[in-house]
């Protein structure tokens, strides 16, 4: 079996976090009352940008593993308990 590497970027993440920025950084720029929650919602989005931005799968003749974002979450499954296997096809609107 060849080696096999695929990654996926999570765009909806990243996207999201950058209009939590710009949010907070008008309603600071204008002063529009407090921002407590957009900073609240920021810093979760901070926090799981690098777990979660992208998921890579890799192969190869003994292992599968998927992992997320920088690799803190990943799971390893031998490849001899794998019993079956098919393509799916993923619509655009989720990659």
């Amino acid at each position: 079996m060849t080696r096999y590497e695929h990654t996926q970027t999570g765009h909806v993440i990243i996207w999201s976090l950058l209009v939590v920025a710009v949010l907070v950084a008008i309603k600071a720029t204008f002063k529009l009352g407090p921002h407590r929650e957009l900073l609240l919602v920021g810093t979760v989005l901070l926090i799981a940008l690098p777990l979660f931005y992208k998921l890579t799968i890799t192969s190869d003749d003994e292992i599968l593993r998927a992992s997320l974002g920088v690799g803190v979450i990943q799971k390893r499954v031998p490849i001899s308990h794998i019993a079956v296997c098919e393509p799916v096809h993923i619509r655009w609107w989720s990659s």
